[in-house]
Parts: structure tokens; C-alpha cells; sequence
């Protein structure tokens, strides 16, 4: 044995120094990488992505990228050369498919994790992306291998021309749906009016489709597409048309509403001291009623005016100059 090496130590020291470099340059390499990065993370926070990512993967990389240096310059037989060859490449195809996925998985959710509503999204995209990763990997084996190729590659493009047409519309709506989503320029609770004239506040907002219920109580159902293709005037929420006049005017100057003369002395009272903000209870003080009294005149209001909610109420309050007929008869008493 003493003697082998010693007849063999330059075969055996040579492939040693190839792949200790290979290591030491890994290490080196990641430490330079690592540093670089974690600079950029103050400007690009999805830095911190990458480096969670390819800390290990990377230095595995230059290990295998060593072996298959100390290999090639090693005095074994071609064969074996090929094979080991073969092996190491396939090794390493399959640690960048791993990095690959685990990276894109990560900077998905990073980017679409912000919101509940992008879940489904979420799920949908890393499949997506987890096969095209999968199949482009397995074809890059095949080659290594030797394995034809071609008519593997002939089939899946097929495949994914026919899934592409097939799919088109929901293509379109999921491209959509994470503009809308991604951008928050449209919200669950906005008040929306849709260039058809449907107008109604935004109750769900998913990948493909946007819900909204108009003030009817009647549900339209949207796809992201067609709402994308529309021209939208977004009111904001409830508490934001509640504190902006011109909103407020707006939306009064276009709520189909019923007849004042329909409500009843009582309720009567119950909207002008609406139109001034009053609470329930406030409103029960002042009328010596009960609160639960006061929600029921309120629900016979919103149902007898055809209008949604309190805040309307108190736009419709100050429209129909209930608000201004009690200041006038509190200025001349």
C-alpha cells in the first residue's frame, strides 16, 4: 500500500489540489456574493430572498463543479470519466432545479403574500412554476444522458399551446386579477361605478373575477378582464365618502331614491337628526325612545328611500334641506 502511493501520489495529489480549489473558490465566491447582497438588501428587500436561498446550494455547486475537475484530470479510464461525468451534471441540474423552485416559491409569496385575496393566486403560480422547472430540468437530463429530446420537446410545446388556447380567457383574467390585487387601487368595501352605470361596493376580489353589490343588494359578478377593460370611478370607502363633500354630493346627486313624503313623522325626526351625525343613542335621548327603536325606524327609513346605508341616509338628509330646515328653525325660534 506504502508503495502505491508512493509510485501514485502525483495522480492522487493533483485531482486532490483541483478540488480544494474548486472549495476554497466556493467559499470565497459565497462569502463576496453574500456581502454584496446583503448591501443591496437595504434598496431591494427581496435581496434577502436569494441569499436565504443559495447560501447552501451555492458552495454545493463548487463542490461538485471540484469533483468533476479532479475527475477529468484523474487517470481513470474514459468510461468512467463519462459516467462519473454524467452523474456530477446531473447532480447539478437537479440542486439548480431544487434552488430554482425554493427561489421562485419565496419570491412569489413575497411579492403576493401581502393580502389574504392573493392566496389562490399564489398556490396557482408556484404549480405553474414548480412544473416548468421540473420538465426543463428532466429534458436537460435527457440530454446529459444522450437520450433524444426532440420528440419529448415536440409534445410539451403541443401540450402547451392547446392549454394556452384553451385557457386564454382565464389567462387574461389572472393577468387581471393580480394588476388589480398587486396595484390596491381598487379594494374589499370601495364604492365603485362601472362605465355600464353599475355601481355598488366591492365585497370580494379573487384572481380571476371581482364581486360587487349594488345598493339593491343584488350581486354582479365580474371578471377581472372586462373590469380591467372598463372605465371605473372608485369613491373609496365608506368612512372616506362619509368625510368628502364632493363625494357626498355625487353620490346624492345620482342615488335613485324614494319619496320623502313616505316616511312617517317619527322617521322623519330620526333622519334630520341622522343628517347631523347623531348616534342611536343619541338619537334615543333626544326622542325619549329606545335604541332598539331607533334601529327599527332606521331600517324602515333605508327600505321606504331605496338607499343603503346610514351615510347615505345623511347625505339624503342633507339633499332633501332637513338639516338646513332644523339650523333655520333653531336661528328663528
Amino acid at each position: 500500500m506504502t508503495n502505491w502511493l508512493v509510485n501514485h501520489w502525483i495522480s492522487i495529489l493533483i485531482p486532490s489540489l483541483v478540488f480544494i480549489a474548486f472549495a476554497v473558490i466556493g467559499f470565497w465566491a459565497r462569502w463576496i456574493i453574500h456581502k454584496f447582497l446583503k448591501k443591496q438588501t437595504e434598496t431591494w428587500a427581496g435581496n434577502a430572498q436569494i441569499i436565504e436561498t443559495i447560501w447552501r446550494p451555492f458552495l454545493h455547486w463548487f463542490l461538485l463543479l471540484g469533483a468533476y475537475g479532479a475527475i477529468e484530470v484523474s487517470k481513470l479510464s474514459p468510461s468512467i470519466k463519462r459516467l462519473s461525468g454524467e452523474g456530477l451534471a446531473s447532480l447539478f441540474v437537479l440542486s439548480l432545479m431544487w434552488t430554482a423552485i425554493r427561489l421562485s416559491e419565496r419570491t412569489i409569496r413575497f411579492y403576493l403574500g401581502k393580502t389574504k385575496t392573493m392566496q389562490s393566486l399564489i398556490s396557482v403560480a408556484s404549480s405553474i412554476v414548480r412544473v416548468i422547472v421540473i420538465l426543463t430540468g428532466m429534458l436537460v437530463i435527457l440530454e446529459i444522458w444522450g437520450a433524444s429530446t426532440l420528440p419529448i420537446t415536440m409534445v410539451l410545446i403541443t401540450g402547451l399551446c392547446i392549454v394556452a388556447i384553451a385557457f386564454r380567457n382565464t389567462f387574461d383574467n389572472l393577468l387581471a386579477g393580480f394588476e388589480i390585487i398587486y396595484s390596491e387601487h381598487l379594494k374589499i368595501g370601495h364604492l365603485i361605478k362601472l362605465e355600464s352605470g353599475e355601481m355598488g361596493h366591492i365585497t370580494h376580489i379573487s384572481w380571476t373575477r371581482t364581486i360587487i353589490q349594488t345598493r339593491q343588494g343584488n350581486l354582479v359578478i365580474i371578471p377581472n378582464h372586462t373590469l380591467m377593460g372598463n372605465t371605473v370611478i372608485n369613491y373609496g370607502t365608506v368612512a372616506e365618502i362619509a368625510t368628502d363633500g364632493d363625494v357626498q354630493s355625487k353620490l346624492a346627486s345620482t342615488m335613485p331614491t324614494g319619496p320623502i313624503g313616505a316616511l312617517s313623522d317619527r322617521e322623519r325626526e330620526v333622519l334630520k337628526l341622522i343628517g347631523f351625525g347623531a348616534t342611536n343613542r343619541e338619537i334615543a335621548e333626544k326622542l325619549i325612545i329606545s335604541e332598539h327603536t331607533v334601529k327599527s325606524h332606521l331600517r324602515s327609513i333605508l327600505n321606504k328611500l331605496n338607499i343603503r346605508n346610514r351615510q347615505q341616509a345623511a347625505v339624503y338628509a342633507e339633499r332633501e334641506g332637513l338639516v338646513a330646515e332644523t339650523n333655520a328653525l333653531k336661528t328663528n325660534p
